[in-house]
């Protein structure tokens, strides 16, 4: 026999109350039965302009399944998502709940997993780029008949914004005791952005206190105006280190706040520099030979090392010279020394010459270790003309001026400087080639020179230069004077002359072959319309500044 069902709450006053009470217990039980059949993600945070994973549990039995994601100050939007059961719809719902892709939204493209080989459960969808996403939690929702085994649903979101921001340091592993600059990069569709004022933050765990970085290019900033904001730090302590980085962009909706972070391991140096040492060696009369940098080290760990002393110079130009040896316990010491020759070679530059860095590599294990490093370890106080001169001083610098006759290039007036340093007669030759490397002539420069600088000149008039055109180049620059040589592979160049530039050895005659016929109207017909080349052109026989049909009929009158 069925029982009776309860009595009604009684009336009266609580009444109300025990109706509430039951109404509760009807509501949470209808939601304890929708949540047997639905499952939820954990929300991921998508950082801007870096696919983020999102996934979640597919349970057996449920038919529902959201995906939560946040996104911040994104100027687009777009996603993927696996979804391995079959007859699945999707939909995407904004921070406010609204849907902004329906399921069957014709712009979601769906690949069915059936199509692939051999077939698979489910498929992948593939979503539209969205526009101005709005800031929030954004949730993907999938609906699907009752899931029969249990799987997962994996996909990647994409949240794009014009405004870039990242952290900029030299390595991952860097010393303790070395001064390092560290910059936040800020970018708007890849350019820099400048007037910013952000900060950057660099500590073990939380003792990160954040300091200005700027972009003028001084300290630590190696650029001014470059998007790359900078501080200098020193770790004081072997550990991981965390960097982080932020800044505030003024934009067309409102400031826009990025963020960057990184990490970075400081280890201890396998070298410790007791001393560096700058000794400006002397020659004859005085002169600088050569700028000596020696570098002595306390030895922590034996081994194989390598080392870079680099000598820099005001213009930006450097010069590196390696040494590799075997340190000890007893410790080491490391002797680059620069020459004065190479000085005015590779610098050619008054100082003060800076020995800007000595980096030391240790060549153990599988990979190398920087085992030391110092930048700016001290100056020179030299100039160019203190440097000692070899006996023959070869510079690049030809000088290349057009002597004109009836208006054409009739020679060249080629002038380069020559130091030596004992008076007499010297050897000198080159060669002149075209812009494709044609041979115009080996030039014979050789007489009596004066000890110290001196500037050798040779006029040249050559026929082929009405066959060949520029620039020319000298090239292969030999100076003898008895056991005593010089040699300068590039002398240097001139401006680009023209053949037609050049005083024509009968006037019509453009092939070169003395005389005027057919072969030259055809040239001529081929830079019809043309403008006259200045100063000079052979080609415009009536001199107008044109070359046109009347140089052809005054070229009929040559032959």
């Amino acid at each position: 026999m069925n029982s009776l069902p309860p009595p009604l709450p009684p009336s009266g006053p609580g009444a109300p109350g025990a109706v509430k009470l039951v109404l509760l217990l009807i509501v949470l039980l209808t939601l304890c039965l929708a949540l047997l059949g639905s499952a939820f993600g954990q929300t991921v945070p998508v950082a801007l302009n870096l696919p983020a994973t999102i996934s979640a549990d597919v349970h057996p039995g449920a038919t529902t399944l959201d995906l939560p994601f946040s996104i911040s100050g994104a100027d687009s939007l777009q996603f993927d998502l696996i979804v391995p059961v079959d007859g699945a719809t999707l939909a995407l719902l904004d921070p406010a709940g609204a849907e902004v892709l329906a399921a069957g939204d014709p712009s979601l493209a769906f690949h069915p997993g059936s199509a692939q080989q051999p077939p698979l459960p489910g498929g992948v969808f593939v979503s539209p780029t969205l526009a101005d996403p709005a800031d929030g939690t954004w949730t993907l929702r999938l609906r699907f008949p009752p899931a029969g085994v249990p799987t997962v649903a994996l996909g990647t979101v994409l949240a794009r914004s014009r405004y870039q921001a990242g952290i900029a340091i030299e390595r991952n592993t860097l010393l303790v005791g070395e001064d390092v600059s560290i910059g936040m990069l800020v970018l708007d569709d890849g350019k820099p952005i400048t007037g910013l004022a952000p900060t950057i933050g660099v500590g073990i765990g939380a003792g990160a206190t954040p300091q200005p970085a700027s972009d003028d290019g001084r300290g630590a900033d190696g650029l001014a105006d470059d998007g790359v904001y900078s501080i200098d730090y020193t770790f004081a302590a072997p550990g991981l280190y965390d960097i982080n980085a932020s800044v505030t962009i003024p934009g067309a909706k409102g400031p826009v706040l990025r963020q960057a972070s990184a990490q970075v391991r400081a280890v201890a140096p396998l070298l410790a520099a007791s001393a560096v040492r700058l000794d400006t060696l002397r020659g004859n009369d005085n002169c600088v030979s050569a700028l000596r940098v020696s570098v002595d080290f306390n030895v922590l760990q034996a081994g194989s090392y390598a080392t870079l002393v680099r000598l820099s110079a005001p213009n930006g130009r450097s010069i590196d010279l390696r040494k590799a040896m075997a340190m000890g316990g007893a410790g080491a010491t490391v002797v680059a020394s620069f020459p004065a020759a190479d000085i005015r070679a590779k610098l050619a530059a008054d100082g003060p010459y800076t020995v800007s860095r000595i980096d030391t590599l240790s060549l153990g294990g599988d990979e190398l270790t920087l085992a030391f490093r110092k930048l700016d370890a001290g100056s020179f106080d030299a100039n160019l003309a203190a440097l000692c001169t070899p006996p023959i001083l070869l510079e690049a610098g030809l000088l290349a001026t057009p002597v004109l006759r009836d208006g054409h290039i009739d020679s060249l007036d080629l002038a380069f400087p020559l130091t030596v340093a004992t008076a007499g007669f010297y050897q000198i030759s080159f060669k002149l080639i075209g812009a494709d490397g044609q041979d115009i002539e080996l030039v014979n420069a050789s007489r009596a020179l004066a000890k110290g600088p001196n500037e050798v000149r040779v006029n040249l008039a050559s026929p082929r230069f009405l066959l060949v055109d520029g620039p020319y180049r000298a090239i292969s620059l030999l100076v003898l004077q008895g056991a005593t040589s010089a040699r300068l592979a590039n002398l240097g160049g001139t401006p680009a002359y023209s053949r037609w530039q050049f005083h024509p050895a009968r006037a019509g005659d453009l092939d070169g072959d003395g005389a005027v016929g057919p072969a030259d109207a055809a040239i001529l017909a081929g830079f019809r319309g043309a403008r006259a080349l200045v100063p000079g052109d052979r080609r415009d026989l009536n001199r107008d500044g044109v070359i046109d049909l009347r140089d052809a009929r005054a070229l009929q009158s040559l032959r």
